[in-house]
């Protein structure tokens, strides 16, 4: 009995998987600044608790997407969309502090490109043709 060859992912794929990772190790890595600015001598209570709540949704988003482009390693089609569904959502809060707020300009700039390029990448060429072929719950 022979066993059938799994497809190897495209470069591509690879690529939007190390730049997913690298998202959510820097989300993890804000949300834990944030939780550390609740330290700040110029905060009262119930703005510590909004830095302390924001930073770690912010942990727990970045944990998230790190899961998700695990998945996507292993073809999961779901992990596509999950993982679509919150760069996008990301991508337009980055949009949205770019116009409101002048801080962070690059960092923000940066952020926005690496998740709309994550995005575009799921979903055109070689990587969306892998995606069509998959069975889409692959373990191994």
């Amino acid at each position: 009995m022979t066993r059938a060859r799994a497809a190897r992912p495209p470069a591509e794929l690879v690529v939007a998987i190390v730049l997913s990772y690298v998202v959510g190790i820097g989300q993890i890595l804000v949300g834990i600044a944030l939780v550390f600015v609740r330290y700040l001598p110029d905060l009262d209570g119930t703005d510590r608790f909004v830095v302390t709540l924001i930073g770690a949704l912010t942990m727990l988003l970045g944990l998230l997407v790190v899961s998700l482009a695990s998945g996507l390693g292993r073809a999961r089609r779901d992990a596509r969309v999950l993982l679509t569904a919150l760069m996008g959502v990301s991508a337009a809060l980055g949009v949205y502090v770019l116009v409101t707020a002048g801080d962070d300009v690059w960092f923000r700039g940066i952020d926005v490109a690496i998740t709309g390029a994550v995005i575009i990448v799921l979903w055109t060429g070689r990587v969306a043709r892998f995606f069509s072929r998959s069975d889409g719950a692959r373990t191994g």
